[in-house]
């Protein structure tokens, strides 16, 4: 027998109809606003829609349906991006019917090109003062763990190095490596890691020739060994900037408007991370300096006169390490005006 599942909320439905097939995080509220269950997706719209459809082997959150009155989506650049957001938003509102508490490990590569003994490594903290070169930081071990296998099958960076034993040395020649291919090899690893559009594709492509080989020689647990780094590069070339070495403090402004409704958004960052969104309603598209102005004089927004603000209109002065933050503010502030005018957001606005 099929099991039936609640009927969605008037705020619900209307969101369901909205929600884009694009990356980023939910949050379930109930009828009091109060945050029940967070989530991410690489499809936003699929997977919300599936606590009414489908909910496969999460029975145990039918109850929590039940209580589900607004569905609140925040958009990212990617699902890696989304998973950082994700697991922020989790450590502060832990919830019941959340599996993971939003304690995944997050890691870094360290890039030694050091010649007596070059190498690829994960680690846990980051030290910048080594002479090494640091990427990241990566959510979740394994398959970062799974990336850097992949990336030393492709470039055996440790091969190189001047310091091997005579076994390694042996591996070396078989694999036609010397002393002399360490810059080359380690900057290709380096081009990758920097998701460069030719790199992170022709090292793709690399793995998926090898799993194929494999698979025709029906050595399939190597090719299922090579599937998993594989989904270990994509994962951690994955644009995202919810996490990075610098330590942002901004605050980043946009507005949008519909014939219905008009709305400001601010996304605000505390070192480096997204802590806040805020949403608020306007009279018109023109009244947006009034209401900042007031925002940013009230109560519960912790911005300080030392913490640089973007303001609608400024995206051509910004320097580019930030239009990706403005682009995506104004990507939220588009979704979120449409959900505003057709009343699908709850009263309470999102505080993380």
């Amino acid at each position: 027998m099929r099991r039936r599942y609640p009927e969605s909320a008037p705020g619900v439905q209307r969101a369901l109809a909205l929600l884009p097939h694009e990356p980023g995080v939910y949050l379930l509220r109930d009828r009091f606003g109060r945050i029940i269950y967070v989530g991410r997706s690489r499809d936003l719209s699929n997977r919300v829609r599936s606590y009414w459809v489908d909910l496969g082997d999460r029975p145990h959150l039918v109850r929590m349906v039940e209580r589900v009155k607004w569905v609140e989506p925040v958009l990212c650049a990617s699902e890696h991006e989304a998973a950082f957001l994700e697991s922020d938003l989790l450590e502060r509102h832990p919830s019941r019917y959340n599996r993971t508490l939003g304690m995944e490990s997050c890691v870094w590569l360290r890039l030694d090109a050091n010649p007596a003994a070059p190498t690829l490594d994960v680690v846990h903290d980051a030290c910048s003062e080594d002479g090494a070169t640091w990427f990241g930081p990566y959510l979740g071990w394994e398959p970062v763990r799974q990336a850097a296998a992949g990336l030393l099958r492709l470039y055996p960076l440790r091969y190189s190095g001047t310091s091997l034993s005579r076994s390694d040395r042996e591996l070396a020649r078989n694999r036609g490596v010397s002393d002399a291919d360490t810059a080359e090899l380690a900057g290709r690893i380096a081009r990758v890691l920097r998701r460069d559009r030719r790199a992170v594709p022709a090292a793709v492509h690399g793995l998926e020739e090898m799993r194929d080989r494999a698979a025709g020689l029906l050595m399939f647990e190597h090719a299922e060994l090579l599937q998993r780094q594989i989904r270990g590069l994509l994962w951690i070339t994955e644009p995202q900037k919810l996490a990075r070495p610098e330590q942002i403090d901004h605050d980043f402004c946009a507005v949008a408007a519909t014939r219905e409704a008009a709305v400001l958004l601010i996304l605000e960052l505390r070192g480096g991370r997204l802590v806040q969104r805020h949403l608020r309603r306007l009279r018109s598209p023109e009244a947006w300096e009034e209401v900042l102005g007031k925002h940013l004089g009230g109560r519960g927004f912790s911005r300080s006169a030392r913490v640089p603000l973007t303001m609608p209109g400024q995206a051509s002065r910004a320097r580019s390490t930030d239009r990706a933050w403005i682009d995506l503010a104004q990507q939220n502030a588009d979704l979120m005006v449409r959900l505003v005018a057709v009343d699908a957001i709850g009263p309470v606005a999102w505080r993380p």
